[in-house]
């Protein structure tokens, strides 16, 4: 039995099957692994991003509680000088509930 070589083939084209060749046919698929290996995912935060962690940051050093209008609502309650305005709250109700309508 006769063997005939009627094509020629590269063991080199199954080692790689994608080789990476310069000018110069010479294999360069090292090189551009090493490149991708000194690339580094980097993370860009835009301007408004920043003015609303700055925004944040200065909402934290408000306190929750107004301690000083709770102890003078507390002192004129106790004093029995606290007075209650219907017609402040009243409107207040109805300017809320007019915009809340609005906003559905």
């Amino acid at each position: 039995m006769d063997i005939e070589k009627t094509q020629g083939v590269q063991i080199n084209a199954y080692v790689n099957p994608n080789p990476v060749h310069d000018k110069n046919n010479a294999d360069v698929s090292e090189n551009k692994s090493d490149k991708t290996a000194a690339k580094t995912d980097t993370v860009v935060i835009s301007d408004a991003a920043k003015r609303i962690q700055g925004a944040r940051s200065q909402l934290d050093e408000v306190p929750d509680v107004d301690e000083e209008k709770v102890a003078r609502l507390r002192n004129e309650i106790e004093n029995g000088t606290y007075e209650i305005n219907a017609d402040k709250i009243a409107g207040k109700m109805i300017r809320e509930g007019l915009i809340n309508d609005g906003v559905k």
